[in-house]
This record gives C-alpha cells, structure tokens and sequence, in this order.
C-alpha cells in the first residue's frame, strides 16, 4: 500500500475538488496503489477534479464537456471531448463480493458484436480489457473495482488516434475519486451524478450546450454504441453503502 497520507472525504459539493498535496477482479488491489481511489483513500497529490457527486474526475487539459442526461432526467454520463475521441468514465454500484466487470466484460463483447463490431480482449494494468472496432472506430472498454463500486471506463475515437487516446483514458481513469454514498443500491446501478452549481468558465458553455442530448450513444451512429447503463438483472439484489 501507498505510504502517502490520506486526503479521506474532500469533496465539495458543487465545486471543483483539490487534493492538497501532501491479479483479483478487475485489478481491486492494483486501484488501491496506483487508482482510482475510493474517497476514504484518495491521495494528496494536488490534482484538479471536476466533483461531479460520485465521481471527482481528473478532466484532460483542453476538454470540451459533454453531458449525457436520461430521458427521465437523471443524468447518465458527463464525456470529456479531446481532439482525439470521446472520454468518459462512470461508476456503478457493484456488489461487496466483487466480480461484477468479469459477468459485465462478456456481456459488453456480445452486444458489441451482434452490432456489428469486431472484438479483441486485451490485458490491462486493471485486468481484462475490451477493445471493439467498427470501421475506423475503435472504442476501448476498462473496468475496475472498487470497495462496493465498479469504475468504467470508455474511449472512442478514430483508429490512427486509439494509441493517444486510450492513454489519456487510462489516466484519466488512475486519477478518478470514487465517493459512494451509504444508501444501498440496486448492483449495475450508475451512481447518482450531479453537475456543479459553479462549473469552471473553461467547461460551463460546453455543458450548457449539451443539454439535452441522445442517450445512449457515446460517438456517431456508424461507429460502436456503448451502453452507459449496465444491463439489469431480476433478484439482482442491493449494493450496501458504507457503515
């Protein structure tokens, strides 16, 4: 384990975070050296996140926002739009036992190719990976658990930008706060997201434009569809929050 001090719960509801300085599924003991933090470990390492409620997300210099909200009204995802593709990584309710990516990962593969993708399992820093190409699209899949959640990760740009693109996503991903509410939650349920009352002048036009949008789809109609919710289960039963 890391010997660096804990930053523990330091979020700031409708602010943009600061951290002063200071081979199990899916890579759960890998996370807790090298991240995504659970919020009761994130490090001191004096990194901008954007809070955004469960998730406090380290955005990539020069990234447009792109808000993703359900036809409901809860919001799904908030993408990160670099020259190179499309960003995104959300965080699910997982069941304490953990194991939730190694059902999920094959469950993504077969919808992916009965869309017409073609599919490559790929091994990662976290563990088994997913990397689905359609035509000049390509969109690599990453999964990592947490203490009860589940992080997912998902880059989707043009083939001649995936080696970029997927790198920026992995560190995007080694730097995400996870902060799981107490409240017990159907397992393969999105965390709640919430948008920041005072979102930094750099990333509030591209929010406001984005609202509201197709959900569903992370990149254009000809390339692969990623679900951003995960398929449910009947008796699937309750993730427990902390405590």
């Amino acid at each position: 384990m890391s010997q660096e001090p804990r930053g523990g719960r330091h979020r700031q509801k409708g602010r943009v975070a600061q951290v002063s300085v200071a081979a199990d599924p899916a890579g759960r003991r890998h996370h807790q050296r090298q991240g995504p933090w659970d919020a009761d470990e994130a490090p001191r390492d004096g990194k901008l996140r954007l809070d955004l409620g469960s998730v406090q997300l380290p955005v990539p210099r020069g990234a447009r926002l792109k808000a993703e909200p359900d036809p409901s009204g809860p919001l799904r995802a908030v993408h990160a739009l670099v020259p190179e593709g499309r960003l995104t990584v959300s965080a699910f309710a997982a069941p304490r036992t953990g194991g939730l990516w190694t059902e999920l990962v094959e469950e993504l593969a077969a919808q992916l190719q009965s869309e017409g993708a073609t599919i490559r399992r790929d091994r990662g820093e976290w563990g088994r990976e997913l990397v689905a190409r359609n035509g000049n699209t390509v969109a690599r899949v990453i999964g990592v658990e947490g203490p009860r959640w589940m992080l997912r990760g998902v880059g989707t740009g043009q083939v001649q930008h995936a080696l970029k693109l997927h790198g920026m996503l992995r560190e995007m991903i080694r730097g995400t706060v996870v902060s799981r509410s107490s409240d017990p939650l159907p397992v393969r349920s999105l965390l709640p997201l919430e948008i920041p009352e005072d979102v930094p002048a750099g990333f509030a036009d591209s929010l406001v434009e984005s609202m509201p949008t197709k959900p569903r789809q992370i990149t254009r109609p000809e390339g692969p569809v990623i679900p951003m919710m995960l398929p449910q289960r009947a008796g699937a039963g309750t993730s427990p929050g902390r405590g």
